[in-house]
C-alpha cells in the first residue's frame, strides 16, 4: 500500500498542475503574472513528460524574450481566441465546455448545469462576483485541485471508502467534463492565437489531462477500486438524492439493522461487488451506480436491507 508521504507528494503534484492550468486561461495575464511567471523560470520545471515538458519549454522561452509590448500581444492573442473574438473554421475558442458540446456552440448550454450541480454537491461555489459560467475550463480545473486537495485528508482519516468516491468522481468528471471536449477546443485555440506563450500553455494542459488520466487510474489500482463504476449523471442532477438516489439504492430499516443500532457490522458493505455502502448518507458520501444484485440483502444477519422495486 501506498504510504502517506508519497500520496500526498503525488496529490501535491498534480493540483499544482492543475491550478496552473486554471491560472493560464482564467484571465490576460498582468505585467505582474508575466513577471512571475518569466522568474519562475518555466523551462527548467519541464520534467520528463512530453506535452507538459515541452508546453513549459515554449512558455519560458517566450518570456524569456519578454519586452515591454508583451502584455499587450497577450492580452491580444486571450482576447481573439479565449473571449471568441475571432473564428478558425466557422468556430469561436471560448474554453466552455458548453461551446463544444451544444449545437452551433451555444453558450450556457447543457453541460454548464451538470458541471454546477456537480459543484453544488460537492458543497463548493464560485466566489462571490465571478459571473462567468462554471463550465470554463479555470473552474473546472480549480475543482480538480480541490478533490485533490480532499483525497489527502481522506487517506490522512483512512476513510478508504470515501477516498475511492473520490478518486472515482475526479475519473469520470475528467474524462466527461474536460478530456471530452478539450482537444478540439485546444485546436481552434491553437489554429488563432499567434503568440507562441498561448500555443504552449493548450499544450501544457492537453498533457495535464493525459497524464492525470494515467496517474488516477494508477491510484485507483493502489486503492482497490480499479474496476469499480461510477454513476457521474447522479451527480448532475439537480435534486440526486430525491430524484435518484432513494430510487436506485438498497433501502434500510434502522430498527432493524445492527450497524444502526450501535454495533459493529459492515457486511452490506464489505459484501457488494460495486464498493458501495448502502448505510451511507448518499448526499455526502458519492456511490456507485447499484446493479441490484441482491447480495448485500443475503448477507445482512438481520434482515436490515430490501431492493426497491422497478
Amino acid at each position: 500500500m501506498i504510504s502517506l508521504e508519497e500520496f500526498a507528494k503525488i496529490e501535491a503534484n498534480r493540483a499544482a498542475l492543475y491550478r496552473f492550468a486554471a491560472k493560464l486561461f482564467r484571465a490576460p495575464l498582468t505585467s505582474e503574472d508575466i513577471e512571475m511567471l518569466a522568474a519562475s523560470d518555466l523551462a527548467t520545471r519541464a520534467g520528463d513528460e512530453a506535452g507538459i515538458g515541452h508546453g513549459l519549454k515554449v512558455m519560458g522561452r517566450y518570456l524569456a524574450k519578454r519586452n515591454t509590448g508583451t502584455r499587450e500581444m497577450l492580452g491580444r492573442d486571450y482576447t481573439c481566441a479565449f473571449l471568441g473574438v475571432q473564428e478558425a473554421e466557422g468556430k469561436v475558442a471560448l474554453p466552455f465546455e458548453s461551446a463544444f458540446t451544444s449545437d452551433h456552440q451555444r453558450y450556457m448550454g447543457e453541460a454548464r448545469g451538470k458541471v454546477y450541480n456537480i459543484y453544488k454537491r460537492c458543497s463548493l461555489r464560485l466566489a462571490d462576483g465571478i459571473d462567468l459560467p462554471e463550465d470554463h475550463l479555470s473552474f473546472m480545473c480549480d475543482f480538480m485541485a480541490a478533490m485533490i486537495d480532499r483525497t489527502v485528508t481522506l487517506f490522512e482519516e483512512k476513510d478508504d471508502a470515501s477516498l475511492r468516491q473520490n478518486l472515482l468522481l475526479q475519473r469520470a468528471f475528467l474524462d466527461r467534463h474536460i478530456r471530452n471536449w478539450f482537444p478540439e477546443f485546444a485546436r481552434i485555440a491553437s489554429a488563432i492565437v499567434q503568440e507562441r506563450f498561448y500555443k504552449g500553455a493548450l499544450e501544457y494542459a492537453h498533457g495535464v489531462f493525459d497524464l492525470d488520466a494515467k496517474v488516477l487510474k494508477n491510484l485507483l489500482a493502489e486503492v482497490g477500486a480499479a474496476r469499480a463504476s461510477f454513476d457521474l449523471s447522479l451527480w448532475e442532477l439537480s435534486h440526486p438524492a430525491k430524484d435518484a438516489s432513494a430510487l436506485a439504492y438498497p433501502k434500510v430499516d434502522a430498527k432493524r439493522c445492527l450497524q444502526k443500532k450501535g454495533m459493529e457490522c459492515s457486511a452490506c458493505a464489505s459484501a457488494c461487488p460495486e464498493d458501495i455502502n448502502p448505510l451511507a448518507d448518499l448526499r455526502k458520501h458519492p456511490q456507485n451506480g447499484c446493479t441490484h444484485c441482491g447480495v448485500c440483502v443475503a448477507v445482512c444477519p438481520a434482515d436490515a436491507l430490501t431492493l426497491p422495486r422497478g
